[in-house]
């Protein structure tokens, strides 16, 4: 029975807005018989204008949240927590007994065994300035040159979907003038980042890196198998805001492909209730 109690249990997700989509995408690719609950905190959007304290308030209510659910595991699909947490997290997951993953040291560590000399981190202001992926990266290998960006137009920019290619283009080529043509590597240091994916690959050769394949990765070794079997009809995809329902259920279907009408909860973390 407590087999068939732990199949039946979700693997939780949080951002503060619609970016922790694109990680909750590449699970449900490789994960698809898999149960999501994605939460969206637009009610406090963006994280990386507060205080250290208010994000680890944000942050605990959340989680305080979606351990109601009983979760599998909990992703943390938000790089600016996941700076702030980076090294906590053990301690975290030891004290619910849940496995809690953030953004960061999966990709971080990876890239220490490969073969880049020079990496290029694109973050948001608050984790560019933490130099979290830097010294992350620095503690497992010194001989590692790390740069780190705040792209502060890239989030409006995406989440405004009225820009026009030009403007993307303009946009996008400010920061690739911006980060060293000897870069071996581009770290797309915040979730919503992958979502210009495409733009990047048509305007610089430089590899570029999403942590949400890295932190699958240690998943695949690690909590879960990989399944190439079809996404069932009975995986459920629970989605979940603090504010702004339209926008969630619009960017959900658009970045997830879902079918029919997305249905979007709103919730009051401060009452802690579904």
């Amino acid at each position: 029975m407590e087999t068939n109690n732990k199949q039946n249990e979700s693997i939780c997700l949080f951002d503060s807005g619609i970016g922790g989509l694109t990680v909750l995408k590449k699970l449900i690719n490789k994960f698809p018989n898999e149960n999501y609950i994605y939460l969206a905190d637009l009610a406090r959007v963006p994280f990386g204008d507060k205080t250290k304290e208010e994000i680890k308030k944000i942050v605990d209510e959340i989680i305080e949240w979606l351990v109601t659910f009983k979760p599998k595991i909990i992703i943390m699909a938000c790089n600016t927590s996941s700076a702030l947490l980076n090294h906590q997290l053990s301690a975290i997951s030891h004290q619910l007994s849940i496995p809690i993953y953030g953004m960061i040291q999966s990709c971080a560590t990876e890239i220490t065994k490969s073969k880049h000399k020079k990496i290029s981190v694109w973050a948001t202001k608050f984790v560019a300035e933490s130099n979290v992926y830097k010294k992350t990266i620095q503690n497992n290998n010194p001989d590692i040159t790390v740069e780190e960006t705040a792209c502060q137009k890239l989030v409006p920019m995406i989440e405004g979907l009225s820009f026009t290619l030009e403007e993307r283009n303009k946009i996008i080529n400010e920061y690739l003038s911006q980060t060293s043509k000897d870069s071996n590597a581009l770290i797309l240091g915040c979730t919503h980042y992958p979502l210009i994916s495409e733009d990047l690959k048509r305007l610089t050769n430089i590899e570029i890196i999403d942590p949400a394949d890295y932190l699958i990765n240690d998943l695949c070794r690690g909590l879960l198998q990989q399944s190439s079997t079809p996404l069932h009809t009975s995986t459920q995809i629970s989605l979940y805001t603090t504010a702004q329902k339209e926008k969630l259920e619009r960017f959900s279907k658009l970045y997830l492909h879902l079918k029919g009408d997305v249905k979007v909860n709103l919730i009051n973390l401060n009452k802690i209730t579904i």
